[in-house]
């Protein structure tokens, strides 16, 4: 028992170390994968203000708290001569704390499909406006920033799952909002993303109407919402959510399972909630987002 103890505490130590090592400012070199989101932010050192993981919770997650310095991890995907898809993945934890171990395997798995991937560590806990700046700023990093990592800047989308998933909803509707006093030139790029998927979303409605941060309109970006009926506290939000879109004429596509409860990202096991992720994949093919046919290198 002591032997299996360590090797817990070993694993977490090491899965902290990751996290926040390796930072760099959004303007530095690209070879280092973690990208600091404002400049006021380049003056840090190690890992402070980064996030503390806290002790597992019996589901083999870590969970990040008390990230004052946000920041993006980002995931290459293989080199090719065409520039990839990005998508930001934006993790849940209710606006407390930060799955980020729930994202991990969702970035190497759109990697293994040609896009590349960040993951983003938006300020917790704090009011949802700090992390909606954030997602505004990384969006407009990595777009201004497309040539540098091979990247289609018409090819940006978000991901988010729970509370993350609100938070992808809010930058694919209230893009025109501005959140904070620009900063830097690449305050000027557009912070629209081009496509956004919704993982069991959170916070979406109060009973059958829409919460009011979600500016809907016709240039809202194309959505994906997956989620199951069985998510009884946060699934109703995602028909209402959709329908919002619908009438706007915003092209929108679900994919409501019967079963699998809030939070299962990549790790079902068995049934029809294994599909998830090719269903996903076949409709960034079918919004011309990813080829049907892979790269050549």
């Amino acid at each position: 028992m002591k032997i299996i103890k360590t090797y817990q505490l070993i694993i977490l130590l090491f899965c902290s170390t990751s996290l926040l090592s390796t930072t760099v400012v959004a303007n530095e070199d690209k070879e280092d994968n973690i990208i600091l989101l404002w400049p006021k932010d380049a003056g840090s050192k190690g890992s402070k203000g980064m996030g503390v993981p806290r002790p597992k919770s019996g589901d083999g997650h870590i969970r990040i708290t008390n990230v004052k310095i946000p920041s993006m991890e980002y995931f290459p995907a293989p080199e090719g001569k065409k520039p990839k898809p990005m998508v930001i993945l934006c993790p849940g934890g209710g606006y407390r704390h930060l799955v980020i171990t729930k994202m991990s395997p969702i970035a190497k798995w759109l990697n293994e499909h040609g896009i590349s991937a960040c993951i983003l560590k938006y300020r917790i806990p704090k009011e949802r406006e700090d992390a909606f700046q954030d997602m505004q700023r990384a969006i407009r990093i990595m777009r201004s920033r497309a040539s540098e990592f091979n990247i289609d800047p018409d090819r940006i989308g978000v991901l988010g799952a729970s509370a993350g998933g609100h938070l992808a909803a809010r930058a694919s509707t209230s893009f025109n909002v501005e959140s904070y006093q620009p900063v830097d030139e690449i305050d000027t790029v557009s912070c629209r993303p081009d496509f956004a998927v919704l993982l069991y979303p959170a916070y979406m409605n109060t009973g059958e109407t829409l919460n009011p941060e979600f500016i809907i309109s016709d240039k809202t970006s194309p959505t994906l919402i997956i989620s199951a009926k069985n998510d009884k506290k946060h699934f109703p939000g995602s028909p209402v959510y959709a329908k919002a879109l619908e009438d706007a004429g915003v092209p929108i596509r679900v994919r409501f399972f019967e079963k699998g409860g809030h939070g299962f990202a990549m790790e079902a096991k068995k049934g029809p909630l294994l599909t998830w992720p090719d269903f996903h994949l076949q409709w960034l093919k079918d919004m011309d987002i990813l080829e049907d046919t892979p790269e050549k290198k």
